[in-house]
């Protein structure tokens, strides 16, 4: 039985699990948005928001925040993100990504659409 057992294993191993989220927040960060599948959309989301919340935590000591993301991150994206992106996110505690179904009928190769959450 599976009680609780927290992660989806989606048939891979530990490492493939690894660079799949890795691979899926890079896209999401370079392009802005990404269309995957649901399971995985949802999967993902609480990992790029806790790279949001490395970057947040350390605003005035970026080498800090920087070898943090560079664990999982190159050099390029991480500043992306540290510079771009989650400075937008400075008065928000949280929600940084929205998740769209694509399609209306249930079980569908049900896609969604992953995008960051637009800032008031």
């Amino acid at each position: 039985m599976r009680h609780l057992k927290s992660t989806k294993k989606f048939k891979r191993n530990r490492a493939e699990r690894k660079h799949l989220w890795i691979d899926l927040c890079q896209a999401l960060i370079i392009h802005g948005k990404i269309v995957t599948f649901t399971a995985r959309a949802k999967w993902f989301r609480g990992k790029v928001e806790r790279m949001i919340t490395y970057c947040k935590r350390n605003p005035e000591n970026e080498v800090a925040a920087l070898r943090l993301l560079r664990r999982h991150f190159p050099e390029d994206i991480s500043k992306k993100l540290y510079r771009e992106i989650a400075p937008k996110y400075k008065d928000i505690s949280g929600g940084y990504t929205s998740i769209h179904k694509l399609s209306q009928v249930y079980n569908q190769e049900e896609k969604s659409l992953v995008t960051f959450s637009e800032v008031a």
